[in-house]
């Protein structure tokens, strides 16, 4: 017998099971998160995750919904473009939004408070082809989808189901395992950059591959984690 997964009816189970408030597990290329659409499922996702309340939910995105939403000059736009499609490259870009786009209007204050800072939101972008077909489903019915790691608080990100911790686990109403994940060098979990003032958040996945990218093809040169 030959193994498969079904990306599309997946995906629609998972946008059912958020709609109603509920709590997913889900795979992305850097390693598994904990999502939610709804502002009670997203606080849950906060306690069972002893998050403190500085840190902010992220958009699950793909790079059709980071064009509707942030705001950012054609060049920096075309850069996201060449590392996350022309080069299949996960990232998760911080920028300014679009604050009147109906995904980001549908949020409840207190909720859009802890998913921005600064006038900026963070979204992760060609997390793969789940997270691709799971926010196209989800923008169809009106929802972005938010979250964070599948993890407690410091505990690092994971790429296989098996490595979560029991409360995460516990905690969600659907959990989709697709093995391990594909993207963990230098570590799992998204790089994150702030393309408003290009600075390098967050050293993660395929950091060295997106550092010699940028510096290649903009001149502009961030930080090599090996000099210390």
């Amino acid at each position: 017998m030959v193994a498969y997964i079904d990306i599309p009816t997946d995906a629609a189970c998972v946008v059912s099971v958020l709609s109603a408030g509920g709590i997913a597990i889900i795979p992305s290329s850097v390693g598994y998160g904990i999502v939610a659409t709804e502002s009670t499922a997203l606080q849950r996702i906060y306690t069972v995750k002893r998050r403190q309340p500085h840190k902010r939910h992220a958009i699950i995105g793909s790079y059709a919904l980071h064009r509707e939403i942030h705001v950012l000059p054609p060049d920096k736009m075309d850069l996201v473009r060449l590392l996350t499609v022309d080069l299949n490259l996960p990232l998760g870009v911080i920028a300014p939004y679009q604050q009147g786009h109906p995904l980001i209007a549908r949020l409840d204050e207190e909720t859009l408070a802890a998913s921005s800072i600064d006038g900026t939101i963070a979204m992760l972008v060609n997390g793969g082809p789940f997270q691709e077909e799971l926010v196209r489903v989800a923008a169809a019915s009106g929802r972005a989808v938010l979250g964070s790691s599948a993890n407690l608080t410091g505990q690092g990100t994971k790429t296989l189901v098996e490595e979560i911790e029991p409360e995460i686990r516990e905690a969600a109403d659907i959990v989709v395992d697709y093995g391990r994940m594909r993207d963990g060098w230098p570590r799992a979990s998204s790089t994150m950059v702030d393309f408003e003032s290009m600075r390098v958040v967050r050293v993660g996945a395929c950091y060295d591959v997106i550092r010699d990218v940028v510096q290649r093809f903009t001149g502009v040169q961030w930080p090599d984690p090996s000099v210390r």
